[in-house]
């Protein structure tokens, strides 16, 4: 090898080096925003709901799932359709604000290599006994067109208009601006303190790391097991937010949550009301986490690095 060539590669490798530390640095003070959820992972459990008055009153079941992992054609980068079903219990306690209702389902796209919502219900589906309404905007599987509302799908007792096309005569038209309404509403409140998804982060961590979020930045407070109503065990990373909310529909005080080690998702959430007496715990029954290809960090930029070298000793070799 001569000169030239040994010094090129004693600098690549002395700049690997130090990417590769200052990048493991970094880590220990800001949690990566990459998420790792894997499709078809999910979580069902009890929102319970206490007070001055009630102690662990059965609000709803419900259940957070990764629904889909798709690939935007504007930006070329994947999103990740975090679906929430809530299962209403008729006889229970609804600060949620949804009384008339026995089923509400939500469908939030992030963004997989950041962890910022893209819209935080792209779309809402509501329901009772005797009706039934929907809005879908995520059908377009575009973000440019997802942010043109007048394209979204409004179907009400199976009848369906996009917004665009309405103009007033359609029977029932006060019950679809109800919806479209609804809708732009839910949205703007929902990003303003879900900037950054709850649903999921990035699980390797180190305990006192911070985690990107609005309208501040969680911690990481420890690492624990939690365990299903079921007996079954999970190690979770727990993280505290303050002044923000996971499934309720308002901002709270305290954020209490636990995300699965595998994948970084939420499992696990208690939302304090520290302005008076009152909390909803999302307490998990079932976990299922799919089978994924998981390389924790700082290994990925290991590997990398790995194979620049590699490739800088092969073409040093050649010109022998």
């Amino acid at each position: 090898m001569n000169r030239k060539v040994k010094s090129f590669t004693i600098l690549i490798t002395g700049l690997l080096v130090a990417s590769i530390c200052f990048s493991a640095l970094s880590q220990g003070a800001l949690l990566s925003d990459q998420l790792v959820v894997t499709e078809g992972s999910y979580v069902k459990g009890k929102y319970l709901y206490t007070n001055s008055t009630h102690n662990d009153v059965l609000m709803a079941y419900m259940t957070l799932s990764v629904d889909e992992i798709w690939n935007d054609t504007n930006t070329l980068l994947n999103l990740v359709n975090f679906k929430v079903l809530y299962e209403f219990q008729a006889d229970g306690e609804n600060p949620l604000g949804a009384d008339d209702m026995t089923v509400m389902e939500i469908t939030a796209a992030v963004f997989e290599h950041n962890r910022t919502t893209f819209l935080p219900a792209a779309t809402l589906m509501m329901r009772n006994a005797t009706w039934e309404a929907s809005v879908d905007i995520l059908y377009l599987k575009d973000t440019a067109g997802m942010m043109d509302f007048d394209k979204a799908n409004i179907t009400i007792e199976g009848v369906s208009y996009l917004w665009e096309d309405m103009d007033g005569s359609e029977t029932n038209y006060v019950d679809y601006f109800g919806m479209i309404f609804s809708f732009a509403i839910i949205n703007a409140v929902l990003l303003s303190y879900n900037a950054y998804t709850p649903y999921a982060v990035n699980p390797h961590g180190n305990v006192a790391d911070t985690v990107s979020f609005e309208p501040s930045n969680g911690v990481v407070d420890e690492f624990e097991p939690i365990t299903t109503t079921q007996g079954d065990a999970y190690d979770c990373m727990n993280v505290e937010y303050i002044n923000t909310a996971t499934f309720g529909l308002d901002d709270v005080g305290e954020v209490d949550t636990h995300y699965e080690l595998k994948t970084g998702l939420l499992i696990r959430s208690l939302e304090k009301d520290t302005s008076g007496s009152s909390q909803m715990e999302f307490q998990p029954i079932e976990v299922v986490i799919k089978s994924g290809f998981f390389l924790p960090f700082p290994f990925v930029g290991v590997l990398v690095s790995f194979v620049a070298i590699g490739l800088v000793v092969v073409l040093a070799r050649k010109r022998k």
